[in-house]
């Protein structure tokens, strides 16, 4: 093996630690040096010249969005190059469990989710170990030979910035071992439905959120009844049943049914048919005109017929739309219930152009649930849209329990040295449900009461939540309104 090392021929005693004390065991072994920048490409090497299995464990795999050839992506990439050539690839990864805050719970954080996700669509073996226990190995044995173990994660700061120390052994021995010990990682089975849980979906681009003259111009102009027909639009088209669908090599064509848009508006009762004709073809008007992004052609006293152009973004399927590159997601999923729940009546624009900032960076955050950047960074990156929506979109959708947001403690550190906000994306829920609960406790406490504790609960975001709204109704009985507040 091409590799520059120290090597010692010998019988040595090598002692390995996994966060426990196991026995130590004597074994012929080669070993060598491989710390520092020595470590990339002697682990690049090794899985290259797999031929037989090769077994990871690592504390976090980091796989860039933005550098499609960072050296995290090319561990993962010859992992998969492995795997063609017929070795038997495995691969175990850690999940986190923070203690959160003030409050006395747990939480899950699910890391290395896209480096998962890429293993996993190419077949290979891969998993999360259960979230109550630390898998901090950091270890690759290659055809039950080579081990390779030190601190180093594989992410582009450990291999390029950090003091990390590594050795690559070659002991069978020691790999018959490392194996055994490795096997009694306990699994978490549930991950993947955790991490697919958001259901029936419409999958858009990322470009309609950056591009400056898609997503983001409809915002600065305010233009929501434009949005909210686009949106509908390419929901209308990713629906399972495409029964009305047809493709042509100008763009992606359905049918579009006037009452149906018209209700899903909210400008179906107590309108006539004329009215509301009249409204859509307005809006139709201006997405093919002004912001070219369909075509439209109506037809008198039928349906519309509508084209979704080619050089708008589209969804996945549509004709001439290519698949997202393996490790730059494009793409991001707008669950069905946005729709089905009337979310798209409720919000205001900011804040759905907010949640899909949410959805679309959770989609390619590494420590799923949560994902963290700076105000001014969205703002930026979202085709320069003002701060003033990010902060009143997402506190909307902290209102209405959509995100929970959690803050950087300042322990003595400068405002601005403090790390970004950190937002975690919660399931949608039916808000007609939630206000006949809210109605509820009106009912059961009397009004005044009730929108005394929800005043005070609109303090902390949470007068949207009946459990908090009852629970300081029971407060201000048993300690007096001024105390609670």
């Amino acid at each position: 093996m091409s590799i520059v090392r120290n090597r010692l021929t010998a019988a040595i005693l090598v002692l390995v630690i996994f966060g426990f004390t196991v026995r130590a065991f004597a074994y012929p072994a080669e070993v060598s040096d491989i710390s520092g920048k020595k470590y990339f490409p002697a682990v690049l090497e090794a899985i290259g010249r797999a031929e037989q299995s090769i077994n990871v464990a690592m504390f976090t795999v980091e796989s860039s969005v933005a550098r499609e050839n960072s050296k995290p992506n090319q561990l993962i990439g010859a992992l998969i190059e492995a795997k063609k050539r017929g070795a038997e690839v495995e691969v175990v990864l850690d999940q986190n469990v923070d203690f959160v805050g003030t409050v006395l719970s747990w939480e899950t954080k699910i890391k290395s989710t896209r480096a998962y996700k890429r293993l996993k669509d190419a077949g290979i073996k891969v998993y999360y170990d259960e979230p109550a226990r630390y898998t901090h190995a950091k270890c690759v044995i290659i055809d039950k030979q080579i081990v390779i173990l030190g601190s180093t994660n594989w992410t582009e700061s450990a291999f390029d910035n950090s003091i990390e120390t590594d050795v690559l052994v070659n002991s069978p021995g020691l790999a018959e071992e490392m194996l055994s010990y490795l096997k009694t990682i306990k699994l978490d089975e549930a991950v993947d439905a955790y991490l697919d849980s958001t259901g029936p979906a419409v999958t858009l681009e990322r470009e309609f959120l950056e591009n400056p003259a898609l997503g983001p111009r409809l915002v600065k102009e305010q233009d929501q009844r434009a949005f909210d027909v686009y949106l509908y639009l390419l929901w209308t088209y990713s629906k399972e049943n495409r029964g009305s669908l047809q493709k042509e090599g100008t763009g992606s064509i359905l049918t579009l049914f006037y009452d149906t848009l018209a209700q899903h508006l909210g400008i179906y009762d107590g309108w006539t048919d004329t009215d509301y004709r009249r409204q859509i073809i307005k809006v139709l008007r201006k997405l093919e005109k002004k912001y070219k992004l369909i075509k439209f052609e109506p037809r008198y006293a039928k349906e519309a017929t509508i084209t979704l152009l080619e050089e708008a973004p589209r969804p996945i399927g549509s004709p001439g739309v290519p698949s997202p590159a393996e490790t730059v997601p494009a793409y991001f999923n707008l669950p069905n219930d946005y729709f089905d729940f009337g979310w798209n009546r409720k919000l205001s624009l900011r804040a759905k152009f907010c949640l899909l900032i949410n959805l679309a960076n959770t989609e390619i955050s590494d420590t799923k649930p949560f994902w963290s950047r700076s105000v001014a960074n969205l703002a930026r990156q979202f085709g320069g849209v003002g701060e003033d929506v990010i902060h009143k979109g997402m506190q909307e959708l902290r209102r209405e329990k959509l995100i929970e947001v959690s803050y950087d403690e300042l322990g003595g550190k400068p405002y601005d040295k403090r790390s970004p906000k950190r937002y975690k994306l919660l399931p949608f829920y039916d808000p007609r449900e939630r206000a006949l609960a809210l109605a509820e406790i009106e009912g059961k406490y009397g009004t005044q009461a009730y929108r005394t504790a929800r005043a005070l609960a609109e303090v902390v975001f949470e007068e949207n939540n009946p459990a908090v709204v009852e629970d300081i109704i029971a407060k201000c009985a048993e300690y007096g309104e001024k105390e609670v507040r």
